[in-house]
């Protein structure tokens, strides 16, 4: 029995996928049951702060996925948030630990690094996360690591670009997409700064790949693995060739990047979640990650870089949101 937490995120429905084709039993732990759940898959309701739950979750399990993370407070608070993500990581681990689970998978975030110097970032590089979420994560990290030293737990850990494609609630992408394409005349797409950064993005089928064949693979406890797209276009590039191949009609519109923060500091108070301190980040610094390691260990390669994976977002778009 293998265990996947989060289930219902863009990765986690992948790496479902990919665990039930290979025949495994599948049982899944989210905040609530996805409406399209294949009938092969046991599902418990729940989150990381409810220990019986998680008790329940994990018994009998021989293998842990654990992808559930809150990048957003969203509807809940910042201190729900962190607990989440922070002690609902420990606390999964220590029952982990408990119960003799064969290997612990854990799903990271680029977000751990914070402004990088270098490019691209290799693993043990600088990290100084500037992010709420970032932050959360570099501490359940740190757990990891104090669990794997003593030798309790075999642990992965995979650190990924900002995961999207069809399916995604990313505010950013959605509000973005909606000004190019939903708005009638007035149709926009807003490039922050000059457009010279690169952004790294993934595609949640090239994660969940990465995943898998560590799981298959077997034998990578201790190991960090940075995951992201090849052939990143810088932000100019990026917008320029999607508007063409996506035949997208809008005007690109610039905005300075001390326009960009103001956006977001007038926007905080209303609980926007679009042009936040994460998004800032995003549209006016660069983020590449070095991810030799996991193309070596694992002869894994992205299939999708960054124009393929806004186009197929796009696409999704139009058929399902417009």
């Amino acid at each position: 029995m293998v265990l996947v937490t989060g289930c219902n995120s863009l990765t986690g429905q992948k790496l479902v996928e990919k665990l039930l084709t290979d025949g495994n039993k599948v049982r899944c732990f989210d905040f609530e049951k996805p409406g399209d759940l294949t009938k092969n898959v046991d599902f418990i309701e729940g989150d990381l702060t409810d220990i019986v739950s998680l008790q329940k979750v994990c018994k009998d399990v021989d293998v842990i996925f654990h992808l559930q993370g809150m990048p957003i407070k969203n509807q809940h608070s910042r201190k729900f948030m962190k607990k989440n993500n922070v002690q609902g990581t420990q606390n999964i681990i220590t029952i982990a630990h408990k119960l003799q689970v064969e290997h612990f998978y854990f799903l990271s975030s680029y977000e751990i690094y914070g402004k990088t110097k270098g490019s691209p970032t290799k693993p043990d590089d600088r990290k100084k996360p500037n992010t709420l979420y970032g932050k959360d994560i570099l501490k359940a990290e740190k757990y990891c690591w104090e669990v794997q030293k003593k030798n309790q737990l075999p642990i992965t850990i995979f650190r990924p670009a900002r995961i999207i494609g069809p399916g995604t609630d990313d505010p950013l992408v959605l509000i973005t997409l909606f000004m190019a394409l939903g708005m009638d005349n007035a149709n926009r797409l807003y490039l922050a700064g000059n457009g010279d950064n690169k952004f790294q993005l993934l595609h949640p089928e090239d994660a969940a790949d990465a995943i898998f064949k560590a799981f298959k693979k077997g034998n990578t406890a201790g190991r960090i693995y940075n995951l992201g797209s090849d052939n990143v276009h810088t932000q100019m590039e990026q917008i320029v060739k999607i508007k063409e191949m996506a035949q997208l009609d809008c005007e690109i519109i610039n905005l300075s990047p001390d326009f960009t923060k103001f956006l977001s500091i007038i926007l905080k108070p209303f609980n926007i979640h679009y042009l936040t301190k994460e998004h800032v980040i995003m549209l006016l610094n660069n983020v590449l990650l070095d991810c030799q390691d996991v193309k070596q260990d694992l002869d894994w390669q992205p299939q999708h870089d960054n124009i393929q994976i806004m186009l197929e977002t796009i696409e999704w778009y139009k058929k399902e949101k417009l």
